[in-house]
């Protein structure tokens, strides 16, 4: 055998020995075979979040083979709750021996800034803005709202839309930011209508309609044609569609939001035509309403028959009864109004349709409904109205006062459904 050779091999067999060496070492020592060991489970230094519970990974003390973790005193100085750096300290005390962990207490966690009312919010030209409240809360420094910040550069005088920031940091420099936009847009009461509509036909006509024979579509009081003008409807396209629209005007005995439940139930979208003060006593449930897709109609504000003002002296009754609905709508869900409108009981003239439509509104009829003011009306009388005059596009009025018509939506769905019709809302008719 070489020289060469008998190197390689002696090195093999060296670097083999002070191995096996090594490893017997290692065996004899944390096996405490000859001297008691004790040793740090983990890691020898931790860093946790203030206000979190600690969970000490341990340690390991033996003695020929014997586990002695039990016999080990624990001391420490640790406050899981106060930013620091603190020591845990093992003791295995009838030998003397001790290990240490250090423990760093930290704080690295944003404060939560959480803001009242809505993050986007509306108000209206030359309006003071009055801001909704805030607060703001720090995992270790606690309530830190007095701290926070605010960045306004709304400009009431000017319309346009807005951000309002809102900073604060913590005494660890942990730091959070929130925004709020704030729109401000011209205020529906400011619209005026110049009074010029004498040349328009005033003679009110309660409207009606002709009711569907075989499912056709059918006429109503004022044709088509000259509706549209108005941007006014009673039906909409020839195609299998629905239009369900409920007038309410604060009724004592309503069924409104069981008929909205069975709507949401099966996806449908709905039109609601509803009076002012409706809209302001009920804004949680209308904000509901715009939040599943359904759409808000503008019903006046007082229920008045709208021909009685449609003349040069009540012109601004006339267009407060419409534009102070549409304020308060905004005000409420804080969007602006769908502009779709219905006369009060129907009652409208040509000159009525004129001054709602230089309102931005188109007005809405129908083309079916039957005599369900009385709350008496049955289930089944209710679904045959509503089943034996359906046609395409038909626009059906349905009064929620009325438990006949809550007890027969769904069947009424389900059926429609089966025939492959789906619903809309009114403000898709062109």
């Amino acid at each position: 055998m070489s020289k060469r050779c008998r190197f390689i091999l002696y090195s093999i067999i060296g670097i083999g020995v002070l191995c096996l060496i090594l490893l017997l070492t290692g065996f004899v020592y944390y096996t405490g075979l000859i001297i008691p060991y004790i040793g740090l489970q983990g890691k020898k230094e931790l860093t946790m979040e203030v206000n979190t519970k600690f969970i000490d990974p341990g340690i390991r003390a033996c003695y020929k083979f014997h586990n002695f973790s039990d016999k080990v005193i624990k001391s420490t100085n640790l406050d899981t709750n106060k930013i620091g750096t603190y020591y845990i300290k093992y003791t295995l005390s009838n030998v003397n021996k001790e290990v240490k962990r250090t423990v760093n207490i930290v704080d690295t966690k944003e404060p939560k800034i959480v803001l009242d009312g809505n993050k986007t919010s509306r108000i209206f030209l030359n309006n003071k803005y009055e801001e909704e409240g805030f607060s703001a809360i720090d995992n270790y420094d606690g309530n830190v709202t007095n701290k926070v910040e605010i960045i306004n550069n709304v400009n009431i005088n000017k319309i346009g839309k807005y951000k309002i920031q809102y900073n604060v940091k913590d005494s660890s420099g942990n730091s959070c930011t929130v925004e709020r936009k704030v729109e401000v847009c011209e205020d529906p009461t400011n619209v005026k209508l110049y009074y010029n509509y004498n040349q328009y036909d005033n003679h009110p006509e309660e409207w009606w309609f002709e009711k569907s024979k075989n499912h056709k579509r059918t006429n109503g009081a004022i044709k088509e044609d000259i509706l549209k003008k108005y941007h006014a409807y009673y039906q909409g396209e020839n195609k299998k569609v629905l239009y369900l629209t409920f007038d309410e005007g604060g009724n004592d005995i309503t069924y409104i939001k069981q008929i909205a439940n069975i709507l949401d139930k099966y996806q449908i979208k709905a039109t609601f035509f509803l009076t002012r003060n409706y809209i302001k006593n009920e804004a949680d449930f209308i904000n509901k309403l715009v939040a599943n897709g359904h759409i808000i109609g503008n019903h006046t504000w007082h229920h008045y028959d709208m021909t009685t003002l449609a003349n040069e002296i009540s012109v601004d009754q006339f267009t407060k009864e419409i534009t102070e609905t549409e304020k308060t709508y905004m005000e409420v869900v804080g969007q602006p109004m769908t502009k779709v409108f219905r006369f009060p009981k129907g009652g409208a003239s040509e000159r009525a349709i004129k001054m709602v439509s230089d309102l931005g509104y188109s007005t809405f009829f129908w083309s079916h409904a039957y005599y369900d003011y009385a709350n008496d009306v049955t289930k089944d009388e209710a679904l045959r109205s509503m089943l034996n005059y359906y046609h395409p596009g038909a626009i059906y009025l349905l009064h929620p006062s009325n438990k006949g018509n809550y007890e027969a939506m769904e069947d009424f769905i389900q059926e429609m459904i089966k025939k492959g019709y789906h619903f809309d809302t009114v403000n898709h008719i062109q």
